[in-house]
């Protein structure tokens, strides 16, 4: 069996309140997460056709911040994707049972850059496909495709996990099996249900 897993809010930590906070205090964290990140330029970014410079230049109407400490916010990102160690251990058993491990998400340059750089759990994983490298985001199908044309893949022996179930709809369109994701024990309890780790 191939398990395809996202990053963020699976893998890794995704807290963008937390993250504006760490920078820029408290006050209005909520709201200058929502203006800097709910927004079709942070998808660019992770598509990669938008740099972190630009995305700060245009986020100032909006957030009332000055390009510099939109910058610093959005520079803050990277480190802030802390694994949990929850995931790790399931991921490492996966491993070790002998099943292929993918991952797929969406995620800009700097990010996919500084997980790879300070993460040890990569050596468990088969490949990744990351939307910035490939100009393609979930759920858009190409991207699942491109997945399993690159790995030599069958849709019908993959297990993708996702926190979000637009994505994980998606992959069911294409024959993947799927599970929405929502914490590590409910993931490792589908894992057992599914007879791909003992009980």
């Amino acid at each position: 069996m191939a398990i395809i897993f996202d990053l963020g809010r699976v893998v890794v930590s995704w807290d963008p309140v937390a993250i504006v906070r760490s920078v820029m205090g408290p006050a209005d964290a909520e709201l200058l997460a929502e203006r800097l990140f709910n927004h079709p330029d942070w998808l660019e970014v992770d598509r990669g056709t938008l740099s972190l410079h630009t995305m700060a230049r245009q986020a100032e109407a909006r957030t009332g911040l000055s390009a510099a400490q939109n910058l610093a916010i959005l520079q803050a990102v990277p480190a802030s994707l802390l694994p949990d160690p929850a995931m790790v251990r399931l991921i490492e058993e996966l491993h070790g049972a002998g099943h292929a491990l993918y991952a797929l998400s969406n995620m800009g340059h700097a990010s996919i850059d500084w997980l790879e750089q300070h993460q040890p759990f990569w050596r468990f994983f088969s490949g990744k496909v990351v939307s910035a490298r490939v100009r393609m985001m979930k759920p858009e199908p190409d991207i699942y495709r491109y997945l399993l044309v690159s790995f030599d893949l069958r849709a019908e022996d993959c297990l993708f996990i996702d926190d979000s179930p637009a994505n994980v709809r998606a992959a069911e369109a294409l024959g993947l099996r799927g599970l929405v994701f929502t914490d590590a024990k409910m993931c490792r309890d589908h894992m057992i249900e599914q007879k791909l780790l003992p009980a």
